[in-house]
């Protein structure tokens, strides 16, 4: 007897994406901002599909999480999707902007921990260390594709 062939995992971008036009479809309020991380954080379909609900803050790391805090002060909710080593670049917007106000930002941190094929710039290694100090924040780490998909709607509806 032969054995099924595995089935290939899912990248984690791509179950991000397909999430994120699930989630669109039945929330006007979802808006997403990423500092030109589209392509790799698997919003290209997303953006195109839902163009007023997307916004590129190019590498304007802070800008981004700055501008997503005005978006929820003003009755959105706002997903950032950002690489762990450029978040570092945000941290007093994050604590400041975010934390403090508690706002219900889900920032989806993509390349966090050790990530081989992206080179040492990308390497998200201190992205749970950071993070853990800042107030009002849950941080969650999916073990596969099924508890990242919990973690989405979890993180967006806490």
């Amino acid at each position: 007897m032969g054995t099924l062939p595995k089935r290939r995992a899912l990248a984690y971008s791509t179950i991000f994406g397909d999430w994120l036009r699930v989630t669109a479809a039945d929330d006007d309020k979802l808006m997403t901002i990423t500092p030109a991380m589209r392509e790799g954080s698997g919003m290209l379909v997303f953006s195109c599909q839902n163009p007023c609900q997307y916004f590129d803050a190019v590498i304007a790391e802070q800008h981004a999480v700055t501008f997503t805090a005005g978006l929820d002060i003003g009755g959105y909710r706002s997903v950032v999707a950002i690489y762990s080593t450029f978040l570092q670049r945000a941290y007093d917007q994050v604590t400041h902007d975010v934390a403090i106000q508690n706002l219900p930002v889900l920032f989806a941190v993509d390349r966090g921990g050790v990530v081989g094929v992206d080179g040492r710039t990308h390497q998200g290694a201190f992205d749970l260390s950071y993070l853990r100090c800042i107030p009002n924040m849950v941080i969650m780490t999916p073990n596969d594709e099924n508890e990242f998909r919990l973690m989405l709607y979890t993180g967006y509806h806490y």
